[in-house]
Formats: structure tokens, sequence, C-alpha cells
């Protein structure tokens, strides 16, 4: 048993989330977050992330995050559960999780 997490892009490349969606014994999971919310969280983390480490402003980092959350939607749609995780602490979000599989 295993917990595979994939990065925002990767479900979106080849056919990745098609076989994710294929495994067999497998759950697929979108955890989705508000453009705000991601913007938020992302804009003190972009120094460790190369494709935004050049945005400045949380405006911007809103823009960009908005524009990929439209381009890749209708691959992360594609996922079986989707678990909302606006303001919510990890607990809670593991708690959800464990609801919808259960």
């Amino acid at each position: 048993n295993i917990v595979l997490s994939l990065g925002g892009g990767a479900p979106c490349f080849g056919d990745n989330m098609d076989a994710v969606l294929s495994a067999k014994n497998a759950v697929s999971i979108y955890l989705k977050g508000s453009v705000s919310f991601l913007a938020n969280k992302l804009i003190n983390k972009k120094s460790k992330r190369p494709l935004i480490a050049h945005i400045e402003t949380l405006e911007d980092m809103a823009e960009f995050v908005g524009k990929h959350l439209f381009e890749r939607m209708s691959f992360y749609s594609k996922a079986e559960k989707h678990v909302v995780i606006d303001h919510k602490s990890k607990k809670d979000i593991v708690e959800e999780i464990i609801f919808e599989l259960f």
C-alpha cells in the first residue's frame, strides 16, 4: 500500500492521469484549493519552486495560479474524489480523505 502524490503538472503530461485512473485498487483524489488560497500559500515558498521563483507580487501569483488551474482543470476534474483544502489543517484534510475512502 502506498500513497503517490503527484505534483500539480504531473497529471497533465502524457497519459499520466489515465494511468492513475486505470490503476487497480487505486483511488484518485484531487486536493482542490481556490486561486487565492493557493496563491497565498505559494508566494512564501516561491524560492524553492523554480517555476514560480520569478513571481514578485501576490496579484501576479494569483494570476499565474488561476491560469494554470484553468489549463489543468480538465485533468484534475477526472479524479474520483475531490477534497477542498482551503483554510483546513493537515489533520482535517487527512480526516476528510479517510472519510471519502471509507
